[in-house]
């Protein structure tokens, strides 16, 4: 007598394999958007970090500045402080253009003609993600903006 085999069904094997992808695709949905959140924050800091240069550089007084080519140190405290109260101006007036936490670092001049500001933000790009848990303390992004006055 010949026997023959009874086939398998592979009733709700896919299930499993399927439920997998899914999972596999969502981790890989939110990684990419966290990743993206961060590189948009980053950009609109670098934004901001340039208005406030610009901001800063407009506030140098050009007539009393640039008077005497070598300027000295008390010159530079004085340009240095009316920048910071420019950049103090603008962000009070305007925001900062919805990041918060933002922290100015330093304002300062470089040579007699350029302004440079730094600011920075810590981000938390978390979404509840076990992938991203290194990043838990926080990534801190820093921009410069710099400015020339003329």
């Amino acid at each position: 007598m010949i026997r023959l085999r009874q086939v398998r069904s592979d009733d709700g094997t896919i299930g499993i394999l399927t439920l997998g992808f899914t999972v596999l695709a969502l981790m890989l949905i939110l990684v990419v958007s966290a990743a993206s959140a961060v590189h948009l924050t980053r950009l609109r800091l670098t934004n901001l970090a340039d208005e406030l240069a610009q901001d800063a550089a407009d506030a140098v007084d050009a007539g009393g500045y640039f008077a005497s080519p070598g300027a000295d140190a008390a010159a530079l405290d004085l340009a240095t402080a009316a920048m910071t109260s420019a950049v103090q101006r603008h962000v009070h007036e305007r925001g900062v253009d919805n990041l918060e936490g933002v922290h100015l670092v330093s304002v300062e001049t470089l040579d007699d003609s350029t302004a440079s500001v730094t600011i920075e933000v810590t981000v938390y790009p978390l979404f509840g993600v076990e992938a991203l848990m290194p990043f838990a303390d926080g990534i801190t992004l820093r921009a410069t903006g710099q400015a020339r006055s003329f």
